[in-house]
């Protein structure tokens, strides 16, 4: 059995394919499968796919003659489908460092209970050059699941980009993609989340993988439609249901995302919010006054 199964799910992305898939074959840890998986792509997607079909290393090629509609269901298909200990979700359109595999590695040998070993990433265009290497990620740590759903998750995905994580499949294995499969963008979140609750989390320091922005891709969607808010709020929820929040925080958080919203401008997008909560609704009209005695 291999020691990581790595999953490429891929739609329309035939430009940045091979890339992406000689990013993985090339890693200088090779204990590893991989799970090629298309969505009823248009583009030269199969074509490229088909090509590695002879590849030692590739245990599956599966080409949807129907697009299921959702990324979190070719998550799940490449999920069971998996050998591994481990997972490593490789998005199609991004890329990785040949140490990508072995350094992440490294947090499961030193942690016991680990769920997920995540990295930083460096935002590159289309083009693979450089746009921005997040600060922010700069320091690791090992925490506990729990204390970052608590704290950070309610300001948005930690795992902002699934292409940076290695994960427990064993733990994966055991969630329940019912709810993901209904969301277009935010049901990583609520993956994380989920995956989050069953151990130790762990960012090591070196920027291993290279997010790619470009008009395509999921999370710029997400934020040009507004639905990034409104599923969002669907995984705050879940959040408050699911862990022990007191009333104040809660209310701290809502104003957090309301504010959010008002300043990026997507009240525009609010007749699509009907999943807010009376007190979201109270605190995004008072956002204008707000705004104004901030300012």
């Amino acid at each position: 059995m291999p020691i990581v199964s790595v999953i490429i799910p891929n739609y329309n992305h035939a430009q940045f394919l091979t890339q992406r898939i000689e990013s993985v074959l090339n890693q200088t840890f090779q204990d590893f499968e991989v799970i090629l998986l298309d969505d009823a792509s248009t583009d030269q997607s199969k074509e490229i796919l088909n090509n590695y079909k002879i590849n030692p290393k590739v245990s599956h090629v599966i080409i949807n003659s129907q697009n299921s509609g959702s990324t979190f269901i070719q998550w799940e298909k490449g999920l069971n489908l998996a050998k591994g200990e481990y997972i490593w979700i490789a998005e199609s359109d991004d890329y990785a460092d040949p140490s990508f595999l072995e350094k992440q590695l490294i947090s499961f040998r030193e942690n016991i209970s680990l769920a997920i070993s995540y990295c930083p990433s460096i935002w590159v265009n289309e083009h693979s050059k450089p746009i921005e290497v997040v600060d922010f990620e700069s320091i690791p740590y090992v925490k506990a699941g729990s204390e970052l759903i608590t704290n950070e998750f309610l300001k948005g995905c930690v795992v902002y980009n699934a292409s940076s994580a290695l994960f427990s499949a064993k733990m994966a294995k055991e969630i329940d993609f019912t709810e993901s499969k209904k969301f277009r963008f935010t049901g990583d979140w609520l993956f994380w989340v989920k995956l989050s609750a069953k151990g130790k989390v762990a960012r090591i320091a070196n920027p291993l993988n290279y997010f790619r922005r470009h008009d395509k891709n999921v999370s710029s969607k997400a934020e040009k439609e507004g639905l990034m808010y409104a599923e969002g709020f669907k995984v705050i929820n879940y959040i408050f249901e699911n862990n022990k929040i007191s009333f104040f925080k809660k209310q701290k958080t809502i104003l957090y995302w309301a504010l959010k919203m008002y300043k990026n401008n997507d009240q525009s997008h609010a007749n699509k919010l009907d999943i807010l909560s009376s007190y979201a609704k109270f605190w995004l009209y008072l956002c204008p006054s707000l705004a104004k005695l901030k300012g």
